[in-house]
């Protein structure tokens, strides 16, 4: 029986170099959405300039996350023509 040693092998990448974003569609995604809700949440309680720069906010991030899946759509579309 051999016996393999336990740890980071050439194959797999340190914790150091991982990627922040590994998949920005989902980031800004969800990042949009968490934006909206807590302006939601800021929106109930009566904090009506929390409500507007986190509104802003949430609407800048869903604009950057439809511009991110239509460059990718982008992409592969011109991808498969060649």
């Amino acid at each position: 029986m051999q016996t393999t040693k336990i740890g980071i092998t050439n194959n797999q990448t340190s914790p150091a170099k991982k990627k922040i974003w590994k998949n920005p569609v989902r980031d800004t995604g969800y990042a949009a959405v968490v934006l909206g809700a807590t302006s939601v949440i800021a929106a109930n309680r009566k904090k009506i300039n929390l409500h507007k720069y986190l509104a802003w906010a949430a609407g800048l991030l869903s604009a950057v996350h439809i511009g991110i899946v239509e460059y990718y759509k982008h992409k592969s579309k011109t991808n498969t023509q060649k």
